[in-house]
């Protein structure tokens, strides 16, 4: 059963997200226990009470004097990944919104089929895909979700985590590559793979990352880059 908070200023748009939502879930088989809350306030008591109260929180961006956007932002600096969709009236604060890593971008008055996209991506951020590594010295598994980027220094692969942990492998970039998906990795640098939730942004020739550390970006590979980018983007809505 997956436990989802809903936060909305509007009590009329809190019932109807909250009803939407556990129909999408209950027509793909899947339970969920709804907690709704009518301010940013509310929900930040409950998440300070249990910081993984929730599998996915719904928010409104703007939440009477508190914007929703700062407010994940908040969460994602005290270390809670929990997958967030914004629900807004409002295109103004998308480019804003990218910066707190959320999985879906929905537009009042709610439709659906958005609605049930992003609930789709929440879902599947919360059953991640990991990947086995064999090389000469090691095996390693790790969560694709959990890599900023991958890098290729003195012959071995450099895997760049979330939590800042970095690892080596004795591996070809290519071998690696084989097995990470197209639509969340992609590479920026004939030394790089890069996975597109973890950029910031992106100029001639180098992109920022969310943790701010900057990695290149060649020219070669500069307009694939910056399309994959839009199409990792785009679904959000």
């Amino acid at each position: 059963m997956y436990r989802i908070a809903v936060c909305d200023d509007e009590p009329v748009f809190v019932g109807q997200i909250s009803k939407m939502t556990e129909d999408i879930l209950s027509a793909q088989g899947e339970s969920c226990e709804i907690y709704k809350y009518s301010s940013a306030a509310e929900l930040k008591t409950a998440l300070e009470k249990e910081p993984n109260a929730f599998d996915i929180v719904l928010l409104d961006i703007l939440l009477g004097n508190v914007n929703g956007i700062k407010f994940t932002e908040y969460l994602r600096d005290t270390g809670n990944r929990v997958p967030v969709i914004f629900i807004s009236s409002s295109k103004d604060y998308i480019l804003d919104a990218y910066c707190a890593e959320p999985v879906g971008y929905v537009m009042k008055p709610v439709d659906r089929a958005k609605l049930r996209e992003a609930l789709k991506r929440a879902v599947q951020r919360l059953k991640p895909a990991a990947v086995v590594v064999d090389s000469p010295s090691a095996t390693v598994s790790f969560n694709l979700q959990d890599v900023l980027y991958i890098e290729v220094f003195n012959k071995n692969l450099l895997l760049h985590m979330l939590n800042g942990t970095i690892t080596e492998l004795s591996k070809s970039l290519s071998s690696v590559c084989e097995n990470l998906p197209q639509d969340r990795f992609v590479k920026c640098h004939r030394c790089y793979v890069v996975a597109l939730s973890s950029v910031l942004s992106i100029k001639r020739y180098e992109i920022t990352l969310k943790n701010n550390a900057k990695i290149p970006v060649s020219k070669a590979c500069y307009k694939t880059v910056q399309e994959r980018l839009q199409q990792y983007a785009a679904k959000w809505f």
